[in-house]
């Protein structure tokens, strides 16, 4: 792969966003993320008992040596909406890529997701 895949992505990046055109062989990726309950009735439209406003960092790189993994880490943050019924949980996130380089493909805006594991 040229860059960090979705399944470990940094928001605010598209998948394989990052490290393009050149890629490399190893990846890193954190995140960080504080939750809270709706700030309304969690009975509106019977939903709100299963959602969560969020605001979160994360960071990534990719590189073929341990030098190339530590230089100049991708960053993103932002706030969003995440609904977690059973094992499942989507996301939709404003994010925005406060550094990146100019081979990165980001993705500055709205962002959907669903699956089981998210950073």
């Amino acid at each position: 792969s040229s860059g960090i895949n979705a399944e470990y992505g940094v928001r605010g990046f598209y998948e394989d966003g990052i490290g393009r055109p050149l890629g490399g062989t190893m990846h890193w990726g954190a995140g960080f993320s504080l939750t809270r309950k709706l700030p309304f009735s969690p009975h509106i439209w019977g939903l709100g008992k299963y959602m969560r406003v969020h605001h979160f960092a994360n960071a990534g790189n990719v590189g073929s040596c341990k030098d190339e993994l530590i230089k100049d880490p991708r960053v993103s943050v932002g706030s969003g909406l995440i609904m977690k019924i059973a094992n499942f949980r989507m996301e939709i996130n404003y994010a925005v890529p406060i550094r990146h380089q100019p081979d990165d493909v980001v993705n500055h805006g709205l962002q959907f997701g669903i699956g089981i594991n998210f950073m």
